[in-house]
């Protein structure tokens, strides 16, 4: 992609990125062909032919992660491929992706906060960021913010999705599902103990497992943290336990991330309200992420708000004009959403490695984030594809 943003990772849509697992994954299990190009490589092929096909979602674990934190484990083990997630690489937009089969051009989520209307929203937990005392609940807010119709609900086999009971019922949850089932479980032990259980079922079915655990620990911790390895080999010792059902139940089984991670050292976040000059020129305060920030100018702004940008915040971010964004289509292929151009804003302000842009609005506290994503340094970028078959027996 010819964007000036030199070292960049941008999402491999022609085949090897997170939107073609979907397409060629929705094509083994009987699903609509979404119109995108299939996975390369052999990883899924015939994938559909096991009576039960697994799903995991690891939030966070990207390939970078992998190779650092879980060099001998048996997640790595099962390595198939590396392929890239989506942009931006965070999870509004990668999960979104997984559970609709569409490019975040399409499905119109591009970041936890994003223009939706006049007001900020975070599409995930559902509230409103800007402006103060919004009257919009989160179903309020779910019914109009989605559109891309959930995709399990449609494969030919029962799907279940297996997710963490304080999200389980969301509004989110419920639309995303759509008719499959949803299941809530409490903790890592349940939801692969509730996994296996279903895998002994002589019903074809499809399951999808999402771990958020990992990301929540690195946001805290750090991507590199002791406390992310333990984490990591904790779940890894599922996983290996999982393979031994699925050996047994004639169960193929997946394991992706959404995205993967990068260090937010504490002396790199860059306050960009600081600046009341460059400030002052928005409409209306940042969205998008702190790796990725969405900025709207005030009517005939635009052009002095990239030019002061360029000249001020050069050290730690590219600032790129949205237009370039939407033209060199860094989010996807399809049909765009009718919102998506507006969401982006005028102009984007892309960090650059160590860095981190925020404001901070009356009442919030100043974030401060031990591990981050949504940017476009390569360990955010690359993502594993595992995939384990059993063996037939002789």
């Amino acid at each position: 992609m010819d964007l000036a943003c030199p070292g960049a990772a941008w999402p491999d849509y022609r085949g090897g990125s997170l939107l073609n697992l979907m397409q060629t994954l929705s094509g083994e299990l009987g699903g609509p062909d979404l119109g995108h190009a299939p996975l390369r490589g052999d990883a899924l092929d015939g994938i559909g032919r096991h009576r039960h096909v697994c799903l995991l979602l690891i939030d966070g674990l990207g390939a970078a992660q992998l190779r650092r934190l879980g060099p001998d484990s048996r997640l790595r083990a099962g390595l198939r491929d590396e392929i890239s997630s989506v942009f931006p690489p965070t999870t509004a937009a990668a999960v979104t992706t997984v559970l609709t089969g569409r490019a975040p051009a399409e499905h119109g989520l591009i970041g936890w906060h994003q223009l939706h209307g006049d007001e900020i929203v975070a599409p995930l937990p559902l509230y409103v960021r800007h402006p103060a005392g919004s009257a919009n609940a989160p179903q309020a807010l779910a019914d109009s913010l989605f559109r891309a119709p959930p995709l399990f609900e449609r494969f030919i086999r029962p799907a279940a999705l297996l997710l963490p009971d304080f999200i389980a019922d969301s509004p989110c949850s419920r639309f995303h599902a759509g008719a499959a089932e949803r299941v809530a479980y409490h903790g890592l032990d349940d939801g692969f103990g509730q996994l296996q259980a279903r895998l002994r079922s002589t019903t074809p079915g499809f399951h999808y497992l999402y771990l958020p655990q990992l990301d929540t620990l690195m946001h805290e911790r750090g991507p590199d943290s002791a406390q992310a390895r333990r984490l990591l080999a904790a779940i890894d010792a599922a996983f290996a336990a999982l393979l031994e059902t699925a050996a047994a139940c004639d169960a193929a089984v997946v394991a992706i991330a959404d995205h993967g991670f990068v260090a937010a050292p504490a002396s790199q976040w860059l306050d960009v309200d600081a600046d009341a000059e460059l400030y002052g020129l928005l409409a209306r305060p940042l969205s998008g992420e702190t790796r990725l920030a969405y900025c709207h100018a005030r009517p005939g702004c635009a052009g002095r708000f990239v030019e002061l940008a360029r000249e001020r915040l050069d050290h730690a971010c590219w600032a790129v004009p949205s237009a370039e964004l939407l033209a060199a289509g860094v989010f996807g292929p399809g049909t765009a959403h009718p919102e998506l151009a507006r969401r982006c804003g005028d102009v984007a302000l892309i960090a650059k490695p160590g860095w981190n842009l925020r404001d901070t609005l009356p009442g919030e506290k100043t974030l401060r984030l031990a591990g981050v994503h949504a940017g476009v340094h390569p360990d955010e970028q690359a993502i594993p594809l595992i995939a384990c078959r059993p063996v037939p027996m002789a």
